[in-house]
């Protein structure tokens, strides 16, 4: 069964990816400017990576001297070539299947991607397989959604369901630590950091999520049409401030590994 990418890859989907890239700005670059790599890496790569605006904070970030975007939607993948700049590479690949389209990496980011894999310990041995030895893993994926506001908590708790009938987690960063158990990948840094987002902003990304997975074939069987469209409306509220919601507490589970083939 191939992974399920439950968010979709339509011109919706492409705008709610550019809001998170914005929200999320200031955290991958922390992030990455907190690790202080040795050295640029030779060859970076941006881990599904939708239509390229984390591939082009990765670039601005680490200056790689190549960069690679991957993803398995053509979509995004066309969409990626035409909106980024000449220096950086993007191909149409799945990213769970060796071997990939480039040269050994030294330097694999991912974010809010495991979360949507139902077997995060074969994505994570397969890019130990196609790296190069010593290569640099960085990760960020949620552990924790946090809110007081109760629309923006049943959502939550929707989603939640949907992804596990998938064999996803939402709060994939609870059990991340104990994927890198086998040795192929030796942690070097693991942190739990809580992000504290506006909630209006917030809602603005999960109303573009709610039109796509809304229409998925479980959530139309287990869902009630009549919870989603109140649902809905009050997230709507959120985003546009009819309704103050607050923030929302959203801990960050953010790894550095080292993959440690010989």
């Amino acid at each position: 069964m191939t992974d399920k990418y439950t968010f979709g890859d339509n011109e919706r989907a492409s705008a709610r990816l550019r809001k998170l890239a914005d929200l999320y700005e200031f955290d991958m670059r922390d992030l990455l400017n907190r690790l202080r790599l040795p050295y640029a890496p030779r060859l970076a790569i941006d881990l599904g990576c939708g239509p390229g605006y984390s591939t082009e904070i990765l670039c601005e970030a680490l200056s790689p001297i190549a960069i690679v975007g991957l993803d398995s939607s053509e979509r995004y993948i066309v969409e990626a070539r035409h909106r980024c700049n000449f220096k950086i590479r993007f191909e149409i690949h799945d990213v769970t299947c060796a071997p990939f389209p480039v040269e050994l990496p030294d330097l694999l980011f991912c974010r809010f991607l495991l979360t949507h894999l139902r077997h995060p310990d074969q994505a994570l041995a397969t890019w130990a397989a196609v790296s190069a030895p010593g290569a640099y893993l960085i990760i960020h994926e949620t552990e924790r959604m946090e809110t007081d506001h109760p629309a923006l908590a049943r959502y939550y708790e929707l989603l939640s369901q949907l992804q596990d009938h998938y064999g996803q987690s939402l709060e994939i960063g609870k059990e991340l630590e104990k994927h890198f158990k086998d040795g192929m990948w030796q942690l070097i840094a693991s942190e739990s950091r809580v992000l504290r987002k506006p909630a209006a902003k917030m809602a603005e990304l999960h109303l573009e999520n709610l039109a796509t997975w809304r229409h998925d074939p479980f959530a139309l069987n287990n869902f009630s049409a009549g919870e989603v469209d109140s649902l809905e409306l009050s997230l709507r509220n959120i985003a546009y401030g009819v309704d103050s919601a607050g923030y929302v507490l959203n801990t960050a589970k953010q790894i550095a590994a080292v993959n440690t083939r010989n």
